[in-house]
């Protein structure tokens, strides 16, 4: 193996062993439309955020149910109360005990708030 060689595979190595997972972390998120923007954009005299029960609900497909760690992976349509494309993420349930009425493959309806950088859904149903 000649030098240039050799230093191209270890320059190639290097870049691959230093360059970090793309996955997607819930931390990432915390800007899309968080309350803390929306409070600070709206004036002071505006109403509350809605009701849980006039929530804005997002279509998703169950993909995974962590049971013991309370989550559920979610494929999901845009979220349009944090300002979030589609994509396939992990969220955690303010219910625990609701991870046990659901199965990969399901349809469901959600609303997730951002609590602080963490994403949890609040109100969650099987689509009809």
């Amino acid at each position: 193996m000649n030098t240039t060689t050799a230093t191209f595979a270890a320059f190639t190595l290097a870049c691959s062993l230093l360059t970090p997972a793309l996955a997607q972390n819930h931390a990432d998120h915390a800007s899309h439309g968080s309350a803390a923007t929306a409070a600070a954009a709206a004036p002071a005299s505006a109403p509350m955020a809605a009701p849980a029960a006039d929530a804005v609900m997002t279509a998703g497909e169950i993909t995974r149910v962590d049971k013991r760690g309370s989550k559920l992976t979610i494929r999901h349509e845009d979220i349009k109360n944090l300002d979030m494309p589609a994509m396939t993420m992990v969220f955690g349930l303010k219910d625990a005990t609701q991870v046990a009425q659901f199965n990969p493959g399901d349809k469901v309806r959600f609303h997730v708030q951002d609590d602080g950088g963490s994403l949890t859904i609040t109100r969650i149903e099987r689509a009809q």
